[in-house]
């Protein structure tokens, strides 16, 4: 070990130094987990940092860059996001087009810094996606529950299993015990929305193509073709004409994005707008966890096809 002999003149750069560090700690806290050494987890949307939660458990700290509000179509991340994920050991990301720009920003991450494409991680485990009939690959798989057991969950657990081997067993019983609840869950919406006199909506944006398909629900048509993009009035009376035409009646708005398309095309066809959320939030009553906000969207669309 070398010695190095004190310089007084040291003395105020050090006490600066260290007032600069406390100041950054104070800034940006750790989540509780990963203060105790846990395996620090960053998504880029809530539902993925819930279900991370669940299946990381006391050994994980699993935080969502998106704010309540925010749409990751559009959405940037800030300087202060940016280094909550050059913190952490894995970045989960939907990818697909959806929020490709977490992987932009984890090029600044640590070296140790693991990311999990999640559309790639599912076709590699054999996922094979309904094309929409444009023939892109939709990318809002996570509101399929059977999609996020069969594939989602598995690579999660599997991503943290390889950025922390000690707790690989603990991931596992975690994954099958979340696994079943997934398979309970999909049981309750198959119940709920089965013999509804109506199936058919057109929504604000692609989100439900998955849903609808899994559980014989028609998305009919979507108001924009990328979220944030206002539609021509020529689009919006064609969607106004195929609602008359097919008896579509329900219009269905989200919180992260403007309703007031969906409002017009409702008062046109003397329909209804309901309000479905993609993506929820922490502390959002009915939504604040993956499992409750599809139980909270399959109450919303069962109440717009009954009337209930």
């Amino acid at each position: 070990m070398k010695n190095f002999a004190f310089r007084p003149g040291l003395l105020p750069l050090l006490l600066g130094l260290i007032l600069f560090l406390n100041a950054g700690c104070e800034r940006s806290p750790l989540p509780p987990a990963a203060e105790k050494g846990g395996l620090e987890v960053v998504t880029t949307i809530f539902p993925l940092a819930d279900i991370a939660g669940r299946l990381g458990g006391e050994r994980v700290a699993a935080t969502a860059l998106l704010p309540a509000g925010a749409s990751p179509h559009t959405f940037e991340p800030t300087t202060e996001q940016a280094k909550s994920i050059s913190r952490a050991q894995l970045l989960c990301y939907i990818g697909g087009g959806l929020d490709d720009w977490a992987a932009e920003a984890a090029t600044a991450g640590s070296g140790s810094l693991a990311v999990l494409n999640l559309v790639e991680a599912a076709l590699q485990r054999g996922w094979k996606p309904q094309p929409e009939e444009s023939g892109k690959l939709n990318p809002h798989l996570w509101l399929d529950p059977l999609i996020v057991r069969d594939y989602l969950c598995p690579a999660i657990a599997g991503a943290m299993s390889e950025a922390d081997p000690r707790n690989a067993a603990y991931y596992r019983s975690n994954l099958a015990a979340y696994q079943e609840e997934l398979t309970a869950l999909d049981g309750e919406i198959r119940s709920s929305l089965e013999g509804l006199p109506e199936k058919s909506f057109i929504s604000v944006h692609a989100a439900w193509h998955y849903f609808a398909a899994r559980y014989g629900l028609n998305q009919a048509a979507a108001v924009a073709e990328f979220p944030g993009q206002e539609p021509s009035a020529a689009w919006i009376a064609r969607l106004v004409d195929l609602c008359r035409s097919h008896g579509v009646r329900v219009v269905a708005a989200e919180p992260q994005l403007s309703a007031a398309a969906a409002e017009m095309i409702a008062r046109e066809i003397e329909g209804r707008v309901v309000l479905l959320d993609p993506l929820g939030s922490e502390g959002l009553p009915e939504r604040d966890s993956y499992l409750d906000l599809m139980r909270y969207n399959t109450a919303v669309l069962k109440d717009a096809f009954t009337g209930q």
